[in-house]
């Protein structure tokens, strides 16, 4: 694979302007100053998934039924104005999403990640970075603070980039969380279903 450059990343652009199905990249919205030399910057949402103290005592995905039945005790999602602010204390996670919307074609695949400035702060942005060919949403942020002091967020903040790179090969791709415009709930019932299959297996 190979990453593409900022000629490269605008030449795909073109073709995704063109409309043919599964063919040239979209992002939107996108202003010509967030491409890079080799990658895209992309901003914060407003919507958020806070975890909170509950009186379950874990997160077992054998019992994904009931944790899935239980989530709103663990999870709230709250949106907030794009005038307003989030703080994020240390220690503290949070989902968020990316304000733009990627589509990716079948032969580009990406990851994303935290641009230097925050990454001074001790933010992170993300831990599941892999972005597989034909994606299609707003891409969720896995947002900790791994700081020392409390970080105030705005929606609209460029807090990550993305690395775009040509594969070898077309494929399609399938996932429970396409087509997502927000930050979703953890679909913890299919890693339920995977490991069912594995211990199957075992026996």
């Amino acid at each position: 694979m190979s990453v593409l450059t900022k000629k490269a990343i605008l030449i795909e652009l073109e073709k995704g302007k063109e409309g043919e199905d599964g063919k040239g990249l979209i992002i939107t919205p996108l202003e010509v100053n967030q491409i890079g030399p080799s990658s895209v910057d992309l901003h914060l949402g407003n919507e958020f998934i806070v975890f909170r103290r509950a009186s379950i005592t874990n997160i077992d995905v054998s019992d994904a039924e009931k944790v899935m039945r239980n989530v709103h005790k663990y999870q709230e999602k709250v949106r907030i104005s794009k005038k307003d602010n989030f703080i994020l204390h240390p220690g503290q996670l949070v989902l968020g999403a990316t304000q733009e919307y990627v589509a990716l074609p079948k032969d580009i695949s990406a990851t994303i990640c935290g641009r230097s400035t925050w990454g001074r702060t001790g933010l992170i942005i993300a831990t599941a970075t892999q972005i597989a060919v034909s994606f299609k949403g707003c891409i969720t942020l896995e947002l900790v603070n791994n700081g020392e002091i409390p970080l105030v967020l705005y929606p609209g903040l460029r807090v990550a980039q993305l690395l775009l790179y040509k594969t070898e090969g077309e494929c399609s791709f399938e996932s429970s969380y396409q087509f997502q415009t927000g930050p979703e709930f953890p679909k913890l019932d299919k890693e339920n279903k995977y490991l069912n299959l594995r211990i199957k297996k075992e026996q």
